[in-house]
């Protein structure tokens, strides 16, 4: 099968969890939900138009923290705003909200970065984001010294950048025994064990999030619409035995969001 490979980099992010209300958390990975709006948005489509096309049925989606992150909480001084005339906080009245980022371990110079995978069982709309992240690939650079389309991560104000991969050829595998490393965050349903004692010095930080999935045509989550993944904010490969996963070259294997 044909997958389209691009990296999410940025120097913070913000995806809000779904239930946030007087306290904005947010997810430590971008849900699928927020990846298939970012590729809609890169393909021009108007929002509230494409959730079904990219179901869990037509599409699937695979994403790994590839730099280590961490989450800090900042106060932001929100306004009330019931007019054009009150953009310039007029109206008085003003709203502190605890709000949670994402941050690279090292905020002088480090990145967040994370790599999305994507398979469509269109090969249409997979042609459409090839000809569209390799042609603007060399155009636009919205930090000094990088490469990429410009693109939120979450708010406006988190600006980042698509940074295209390339098209990779990848084998399914499924009722797998063995053990093998996973790169991306795994779906807890599709794990049958974990082997990290005694394998790696590398420092685990594993963590589990129930992250939205899928959205109906009234932008409601659907029954299968969230799901518990597995992955380490370190950015290090999981050692384990899943019950199916993908198999890129240069030995890299994936497991879908589902």
């Amino acid at each position: 099968m044909k997958i389209l490979s691009f990296y999410l980099k940025g120097k913070m992010a913000h995806f809000r969890r779904y239930y946030s209300n007087s306290s904005a958390l947010t997810y430590s990975i971008p849900p699928r939900t927020t990846i298939t709006g970012i590729i809609a948005g890169l393909l021009g489509w108007e929002r509230d138009t494409y959730y079904e096309l990219f179901s869990l049925q037509n599409c699937c989606i695979a994403v790994a923290p590839i730099t280590p992150i961490k989450k800090c909480v900042h106060k932001l001084n929100l306004l009330k705003v019931e007019s054009l005339n009150e953009l310039n906080g007029s109206s008085g009245f003003h709203t502190q909200t605890a709000t949670e980022f994402i941050f690279p371990f090292n905020l002088r110079n480090g990145w967040i970065c994370y790599q999305v995978w994507f398979y469509h069982q269109d090969p249409d709309i997979m042609q459409q984001l090839d000809n569209l992240l390799a042609r603007y690939y060399n155009i636009y650079s919205p930090v000094y010294g990088t490469q990429g389309i410009s693109v939120a991560l979450g708010p406006a104000y988190n600006l980042g950048w698509v940074e295209y991969d390339g098209i990779l050829e990848g084998e399914e595998y499924v009722n797998n025994t063995s053990r093998v490393l996973i790169k991306s965050a795994i779906p807890l349903k599709n794990i049958v064990k974990v082997i990290i004692k005694d394998m790696f010095s590398a420092e685990y930080r594993l963590i589990r999030e129930e992250i939205p999935m899928e959205f109906n045509k009234d932008r409601r989550i659907t029954g299968n619409g969230l799901s518990n993944m597995i992955f380490d904010l370190n950015g290090n490969v999981i050692p384990a035995v899943v019950s199916k996963y993908v198999m890129l070259p240069n030995n890299t294997n994936i497991t879908w969001m589902e």
